[in-house]
């Protein structure tokens, strides 16, 4: 369950993650290295089968919100910042 939500949370705050999740949930997770339980792909598929449109533009308003929070109480960050998952091609250059 911990990776799943932090694969809800990835998307909250990385609009490229959350464009190829919400596209293709499992090769979304598999291309950026998460590593799910059968359980959890379970509750993936029920949560995130439908309605990508309606997601995606959830998703955006949180991700506002978010950042707007965090920019008006920390520090100035960059989308996607330091709170995301490292992008699979910045991952394979680093090797």
């Amino acid at each position: 369950m911990d990776f799943l939500v932090t694969v809800i949370g990835n998307a909250a705050v990385d609009p490229i993650f959350r464009k190829q999740f919400l596209a293709d949930p499992r090769k979304a997770i598999d291309r950026w290295g998460f590593r799910l339980t059968k359980g959890d792909v379970e509750m993936m598929e029920a949560m995130f089968g439908s309605e990508q449109k309606i997601l995606e533009e959830r998703f955006k308003e949180l991700e506002d919100i978010l950042y707007d929070n965090l920019n008006r109480k920390i520090f100035m960050c960059d989308r996607p910042c330091r709170m995301s998952v490292s992008h699979p091609d910045v991952l394979k250059k680093a090797a």
